[in-house]
């Protein structure tokens, strides 16, 4: 048992070795990368809106998270962009 252990701890070592240095076992091999999806950056808007308005924004998030879709933030930048088009405003 104690054998398994020791193997272990040598495996964990050198695994830590290698993600301190970045360096891998086999450099030929290919390598998993994940792209990072980041947000456009975003600033907070205050303003005050009817509770009917809220309501229904709020029921059209819930179904959106219930599909996946889009979250809060990217269906209020819709609803703004059809606004800036309907009174003839560019972003």
């Amino acid at each position: 048992m104690s054998d398994n252990v020791d193997w272990m701890d040598e495996e964990d070592s050198r695994a830590e070795t290698q993600a301190k240095t970045g360096a891998r076992s086999n450099p030929e091999a290919p390598q998993l990368v994940r792209k990072e999806i980041k947000a456009p950056p975003r600033a907070t808007k205050g303003f005050y809106i009817q509770e009917l308005h809220s309501m229904a924004f709020d029921r059209v998030v819930f179904a959106q998270k219930q599909a996946k879709g889009k979250k809060a933030p990217e269906l209020a930048e819709e609803a703004i962009e059809l606004l800036l088009g309907k009174y003839g405003e560019n972003l």
